[in-house]
Formats: C-alpha cells, sequence, structure tokens
C-alpha cells in the first residue's frame, strides 16, 4: 500500500511523464448580429447608374448580407415601424419610415414632402423626378441631414417601390442616382424576386419584436378641482 501511494505521488508530482500542453484560449461567443468580415470591401456599380428601380440593382435580397457593414455606406429601412416590429428587420439597417416620415400622400403635418403629380406635367409617373413638393421650408435641409449627400445609400422597402420613390425623390434635389440603391423588398417578393425574410439563410436577420397598443380613457365623473 505505501508503495502504491508513493507511486501515485510521483505520478502527480512528474506529470505522468507527459510533456506539457500548451493552453488554448477559450472561444468567445459571438454576439448575435455582430458585424463580422464581409469579402465585398465596397459596393458593386450600378448597370444603370440613373435608374432607382429594384430590377436594375446589384444589390438584392440574395446577395444584400456581403454587403452589409461597410466603411462610408448607410442603410434605410422605408417600411413602417408596425412592419419592423412584426416582420423583423436586418443588422445594420436604420428604420426611417417612408409614408408618414418623408412623405404623404397628401399634405400632412410633420411629413416632410406630399407626393403628387403636377397638373401641367403629364409625362412623370407619381412617384418619379419631379412629384414631390416640400411642406416646409426646412425640408430640404432636414433631408439632406438624415440622408448624407456624399456617401453611398442603400434602402430597403416592403416590395422595393417606396426604396424607388425615395431614390427619386433624392436625385429631385440633386444627388447623384449612381450612389443610391434599390436592394429591393424585405417582405413581398414579386415575380422571380426573393424577399429578404423568406430567406432560409439570413445571416442578419433581426427577429420580429412583440408589440403592444393600449388605449387609456379617464371619467372624471362629477370631480371638480378645488381651488
Amino acid at each position: 500500500m505505501k508503495q502504491m501511494i508513493l507511486m501515485i505521488c510521483a505520478l502527480i508530482l512528474t506529470g505522468c511523464s507527459a510533456p506539457a500542453q500548451p493552453l488554448q484560449p477559450a472561444e468567445t461567443p459571438v454576439p448575435e448580429h455582430t458585424p463580422v468580415p464581409v469579402t465585398a470591401t465596397e459596393l458593386p456599380q450600378k448597370p444603370v447608374p440613373e435608374s432607382a428601380v429594384a430590377a436594375d440593382s446589384p444589390l438584392i435580397a440574395l446577395n444584400i448580407d456581403d454587403y452589409l457593414f461597410l466603411e462610408g455606406v448607410r442603410y434605410f429601412d422605408l417600411r413602417s415601424a408596425d412592419q419592423v416590429y412584426s416582420e423583423g428587420g436586418i443588422a445594420g439597417f436604420v428604420n426611417i419610415p417612408f409614408y408618414d416620415v418623408i412623405v404623404s400622400w397628401q399634405k400632412q403635418e410633420n411629413v416632410l414632402f406630399t407626393m403628387q403629380k403636377a397638373a401641367d406635367n403629364k409625362e412623370t409617373y407619381l412617384g418619379g423626378v419631379g412629384t414631390f413638393f416640400p411642406n416646409y421650408e426646412e425640408s430640404e435641409t432636414i433631408l439632406n441631414e438624415i440622408f448624407p449627400e456624399d456617401q453611398d445609400i442603400v434602402f430597403m422597402s416592403t416590395a422595393g417601390v417606396e426604396a424607388a420613390y425615395m431614390i427619386n425623390l433624392l436625385i429631385q434635389y440633386g444627388y447623384d442616382p449612381a450612389r443610391l440603391y434599390n436592394a429591393g423588398t424585405f417582405t413581398n417578393g414579386i415575380g422571380d424576386t426573393v424577399a429578404y425574410r423568406d430567406l432560409k439563410d439570413h445571416r442578419y436577420y433581426i427577429e420580429p419584436l412583440q408589440s403592444f397598443r393600449a388605449s387609456l380613457s379617464f371619467d372624471w365623473g362629477d370631480m371638480h378641482i378645488l381651488e
């Protein structure tokens, strides 16, 4: 027994004569939606620089993940806040609702522009360049603050329509169309176009949030304020 104890002690002291193994650094889990290096270092050139429609865009739902988090590029989601809550979003995109914040169909308070067709312009379609009218003297200044003119900008919307209107609005105010990208549809695929939320492999998809709305009222009855 004494010999057995001595042998165990010797093994402990010598480490069983095995060579010391270098410590391996522990793997740090990557937080969800943390930007990771991408193969692309810049956005691809638009084949039709002046086009605002998603059909002419080199960025679509199928490849947008490869062009996220690029330096000097801004990303905007033009869907309503309710849609973002209920449908989810894409990491890196800032939600600026197009309708009721940037543009409305009729003149409306706290909306920058009204979209309407000029009576003397029969060639321009509604939502095209020349169909946006400022509601305030500061509308253009605020537009420039939200969307920097000296940076590439990527837009995504419900089905790509609002993104096309947004690009046309910026073109109307002197932006370079070659730097404005319509990444197409997040929610509704049209024809062969796939919506981002329907993709099985969407690396930067943000899950929907549950949102609740409540309406409160209070009946003061016969209460009076005493002076």
